[in-house]
């Protein structure tokens, strides 16, 4: 079995993973893109790995038609029957754990980050078990998959849910402000509701708290920036990133990655 960890070097294994899968990717059209930003399909005879994976900035749901698929960590709900395996993951503050073994068939759903809690509500109803069906038929069975052909299905059951305001207000406040203190703040105070009341709304679509979210935006930010420019000074990233501590730096990124940012700038050379 293929062991790998958060600091792998990640072209090694993105080269490992096309060697041994067949993937497709599809990025829906609006308005399907304001809900699903991508959807793949795996496929492999035979894949045995274990892979650690640094805390993404999504959502994502995945349809198990193989053998062994186990997601293990933060956030994260598997129902499984004697016909349907499927697993919401949703944010999460530490790195999460896949393990696959014998046959690999998955297709999955990388979904805005706000929406694991309106899967919630939908979790091992009728419709998720007549979505699985869709897909299979469409996507997996077919030479190749008939994308277009899930559109009107996929519209049905995820639904043009209109984001909360005051959790659209937030979003379009925190983006810009990601590198700046007192963002949190300052958004507390331009605000209706109590501190508390929209601390347990943003928890029940994202499940991470806003300060959590923040957090979890610049290191991902701060990924990107050592994924682009490996070479780049340390530092200057932590700063980029809205780190202005360079030890709260190491620690946050480090509880999100698990390992130091040198460590994983290391493993993109």
């Amino acid at each position: 079995m293929l062991n790998a960890s958060a600091c792998w070097n990640r072209e090694a294994i993105t080269n490992y993973l096309c060697w041994i899968i067949d993937q497709s990717i599809y990025r829906p059209a609006f308005p399907l893109n304001q809900i699903i930003e991508t959807i793949w399909i795996a496929k492999a005879d035979a894949f045995d790995v274990s892979a650690s994976h640094h805390a993404a900035l999504f959502t994502e749901l995945i349809f198990n038609y193989g053998d062994q698929f186990q997601v293990e960590g933060e956030n994260i709900e598997s129902f499984v029957s004697m016909s349907d395996h499927y697993i919401i993951s949703g944010l999460k503050t530490s790195p999460f754990h896949t393990i696959t073994s014998g046959k690999h068939l998955n297709v999955g759903f990388i979904l805005k980050p706000h929406y694991y809690g309106i899967l919630l509500e939908r979790f091992a109803g009728p419709g998720m078990r007549q979505l699985s069906d869709v897909l299979f038929e469409e996507l997996v069975e077919p030479e190749t998959p008939k994308f277009k052909n899930v559109e009107s299905t996929l519209a049905k059951f995820f639904g043009l849910v209109d984001i909360d305001p005051d959790l659209m207000k937030f979003e379009k406040h925190i983006s810009p402000e990601l590198m700046r203190n007192g963002a949190l703040r300052d958004f507390s105070n331009s605000t209706s509701i109590t501190q508390k009341s929209f601390i347990e709304k943003f928890k029940k679509f994202y499940t991470l708290t806003p300060s959590e979210y923040l957090r979890l935006k610049q290191v991902n930010y701060a990924t990107q920036l050592i994924q682009r420019h490996p070479k780049a000074a340390l530092t200057q990233v932590g700063l980029e990133s809205g780190f202005y501590d360079q030890s709260h730096f190491i620690r946050v990124f480090k509880k999100h990655h698990g390992c130091t940012p040198k460590q994983f700038q290391k493993n993109q050379s």
